[in-house]
């Protein structure tokens, strides 16, 4: 399988460059590849995860993200590369020895025991005390609020109560580093979207360090202190959920995150503080309020995302960044509406307007001429 060519991001005064390994990382991953028969899963990878991260590693499926969090689990035996967790190599150790526990997506709970037998059942392995075991099962039940049932069985249980003992089961033995493995994917959407927090909250209480794999964007932009975006066994960009939104470094991740438009087109003037891109799919030049590291004739393209375009009827006083469309569809979500804009060139973009108004349809409607602009610092240049 040949792996993706990444598109150099166009280096931009003032916007530090994201290290994947930092020197001081509470887990360290460094040169990690893992190969079956030949096809690289994960190809290469170092990172740096702190102490009491949540730290998300977000990716398609077959991206390798669940092979690299199965290795941290000792599950799986890397091709090359180390890993440590608080400086203790993990090279070779089986998974009961490692400092590490695993939440799955299907949460694993023993259908014949009760949600407190559940949760001891890791305690009770370890030969602790009975008296130890009730105490930190108390805790444990107290923390994800679960005490009053604990005697029930997990059939009796909700989808996000299950969750909540799995999470409880988890934690008991005081895990240096939790690993959670798509850890919404078993509920609903609604269900999932009032617990990403909830369980955030639950895991920063604790301190416990956790690195979480997940397909859905919402939920590590929402769970996450940073995110790793992977394809095809690599590692594309870390860092934080605004950073890697606001300050993609390649046209893979800007359209991996969220909605984008991409602008092509090739650098006019080159200044220090600024730069103007020739863009046919405007029909004219698009105004960057800042130098970058490129040279007149490069090709590159403005990532420019849906919120950050205005849309009015009247043509906007600004002297740049503005062009005439039709607006060919609608996307009503209630709080805010999506336009697809047909340009005169052709290419269609898309613009999220807020709702501000009882009826959307006040605003603006199918087939109607409507003017685009945006700020001259609201996009993102990208390299071709």
């Amino acid at each position: 399988m040949t792996q993706p060519v990444e598109a150099a991001p166009i280096s931009v005064p003032g916007v530090a460059k994201t290290d994947h390994l930092g020197d001081h990382g509470y887990v360290r991953i460094e040169g990690l590849r893992k190969e079956f028969d030949g096809f690289v899963a994960v190809d290469d990878v170092s990172l740096s995860i702190r102490q009491g991260e949540i730290f998300a590693l977000l990716g398609a499926s077959g991206c390798g993200k669940s092979t690299l969090l199965r290795m941290l689990a000792g599950f799986e035996r890397p091709t090359a590369g180390t890993m440590s967790i608080d400086g203790q190599p993990m090279d070779g150790l089986p998974p009961f020895q490692r400092p590490t526990n695993m939440m799955f997506q299907s949460y694993a709970l023993f259908p014949h025991m009760t949600v407190e037998q559940n949760v001891a059942f890791g305690l009770q392995q370890e030969k602790l005390a009975k008296a130890e075991v009730a105490r930190r099962v108390e805790e444990m039940l107290t923390l994800v609020q679960m005490s009053k049932l604990a005697k029930r069985k997990p059939h009796q249980l909700s989808g996000g109560q299950q969750q909540r003992v799995a999470l409880a089961r988890s934690l008991a033995k005081g895990p240096k580093l939790l690993l959670l493995d798509e850890p919404m994917g078993a509920l609903d959407k609604k269900l999932r979207s009032q617990m990403q927090l909830e369980l955030a909250n639950i895991i920063e209480k604790q301190g416990v360090t956790c690195v979480m794999v997940t397909h859905d964007q919402e939920e590590a932009m929402t769970m996450a202190h940073r995110i790793a975006i992977m394809d095809a066994g690599r590692i594309r960009q870390v860092g934080s959920p605004d950073e890697v939104y606001e300050q993609p470094n390649s046209r893979f991740t800007a359209g991996f995150i969220g909605s984008v438009n991409l602008l092509e087109g090739k650098i006019g003037e080159d200044e220090t503080d600024h730069i103007t891109i020739i863009a046919p799919d405007i029909n004219g030049s698009i105004y960057v309020g800042h130098g970058v590291s490129g040279y007149e004739g490069q090709e590159v393209a403005l990532a420019l995302r849906p919120e950050k375009i205005r849309i009015s009827r009247d043509e906007p006083a600004q002297p740049h960044n503005k062009i005439k469309g039709t607006i060919e569809d609608i996307a009503y979500f209630g709080s805010h509406s999506v336009y697809h804009v047909t340009l005169p060139s052709g290419k269609k973009l898309l613009v999220n307007a807020i709702n501000d108004r009882r009826w959307a349809s006040e605003h603006f409607t199918w087939n109607d001429e409507a003017w685009l602009s945006w700020g001259e610092n609201e996009g993102v240049v990208l390299s071709s």
